[in-house]
């Protein structure tokens, strides 16, 4: 197919007045923050910060008569950007209109058929998807501060050096609460937190715990680019973790949906995903419901590898709600055969699926504590230590977007 059209109309939104600034505001959003990700859970509306960009995109979507087959078919074909393949994907497979199952949604994303016209997409997230890739691919890359300053807007009065005097700030994740607006942290700010379960970076914790901030003067750069409402950062998912699906993870208050339930974050750099499955039970000595909590790590594997079998890092817990504690943890490696475990990993075979099993004697475990309350802290701190870097980034998020 002639992608030609498309082109067009990417570089007439990259050419839209407001499109730098928007930019500039994505950039803040997370220091791994990928846009893509928008279409990773269940679909929430276009974010706050995007409805304007996104009705642009319609009038020139509009004006250049492109399809939405054309443009699924672009994005799920771009090779810089290989995440927009599982964005169009769940497009296709969320549509309201005819359902597709996974070959038939690989055939249309492929061009070997063409895509049926009864199945519907919203103008609304076909809009957001071209929204989002084209932030996520044209990123903004002004490094030097004078062309920076020149667009920053201040809203309030500022010193020279542009910092305004701020009283009964609050401190967030990302960004901080002032005057009824949410801002986003500069992209000069640390947000590394000092332990996992903090609400606010390291050193505004500091600050805080301290220093008594009420009784100083406290200056912030108030870059009014990147503040939003305070209603619109509390009702609409501001920041989206690098969830892949799946519901939110808060412990006894999640709201478990199925007597199986399934998490699954991805690694935007690396494809690596970490799988949280969620199962309900009973304990018939205790005469109470607890929950299997396992935590798989599940590494990119490429096609055209080695054959020899993957190994991965498997840790299951049980916990119980009613009391917030766990009385079982296990640490265990799994070892599958590569061909199961590229189906497994993919995610979209009905006989192999993403929870599928290794066989026991492949189930290799190596300790286990159990008959003893352990904290929902510890269980955090024994999950995070025993996983790779790139998974415990992924644990971390899934604990924190329950919380958020």
């Amino acid at each position: 197919m002639n992608f030609k059209k498309v082109g067009i109309v990417i570089d007439e939104i990259k050419d839209l007045e407001n499109y730098e600034d928007l930019s500039y505001y994505a950039l803040h959003l997370h220091p791994k923050f990928s846009l893509w990700r928008l279409f990773s859970g269940q679909w929430e509306g276009i974010p706050f910060y995007l409805q304007e960009f996104c009705n642009e995109i319609e009038c020139i979507l509009q004006n250049n008569s492109i399809t939405i087959e054309e443009i699924l078919l672009y994005l799920a074909n771009c090779t810089e950007r290989s995440s927009y393949f599982f964005v169009c994907r769940n497009l296709l497979n969320a549509n309201i209109g005819k359902k597709l199952n996974e070959q038939e949604i690989h055939e249309i994303l492929s061009s070997e058929t063409k895509m049926p016209e009864e199945v519907v997409i919203s103008r609304e997230k076909i809009c957001c998807a071209i929204a989002a890739y084209v932030l996520d691919t044209y990123r903004f890359d002004r490094s030097d501060l004078r062309l920076i300053c020149s667009r920053e807007r201040f809203q309030y009065n500022t010193t020279d050096y542009k910092l305004t005097k701020v009283k009964g700030i609050k401190f967030c994740s990302d960004g901080f609460i002032y005057d009824e607006k949410y801002y986003l942290y500069s992209i000069f700010v640390n947000r590394e937190k000092l332990e996992f379960s903090d609400k606010m970076p390291a050193v505004f914790k500091i600050l805080s715990e301290e220093v008594i901030l009420e009784k100083a003067d406290f200056f912030m750069r108030l870059d009014e680019r990147l503040s939003i409402p305070l209603l619109e950062a509390k009702t609409r998912r501001l920041l989206c973790f690098e969830k892949f699906r799946g519901l939110n993870f808060n412990f006894n208050n999640t709201q478990l949906e199925n007597n199986k339930n399934i998490i699954v974050h991805i690694d935007s750099e690396n494809l690596n995903k970490l799988l949280m499955v969620i199962k309900k039970d009973y304990d018939r000595e205790r005469d109470e419901e607890f929950w299997h909590i396992e935590i798989e790590e599940l590494p990119y594997v490429q096609e055209d590898s080695v054959r020899d079998p993957v190994y991965v890092t498997f840790i299951h817990g049980k916990y119980y709600p009613n009391k917030r504690t766990f009385k079982h943890i296990d640490f265990t490696k799994n070892q599958y055969e590569h061909n199961d475990y590229r189906i497994k990993y993919q995610d979209t075979n009905s006989d192999i699926k993403i929870d599928y099993y290794t066989t026991k004697e492949c189930h290799y475990k190596i300790w286990c504590v159990e008959n003893i309350n352990i904290s929902e802290e510890t269980w955090c701190k024994v999950v995070s230590t025993s996983l790779g870097l790139s998974y415990r980034k992924l644990f971390y998020e899934i604990i924190e977007s329950g919380t958020t």
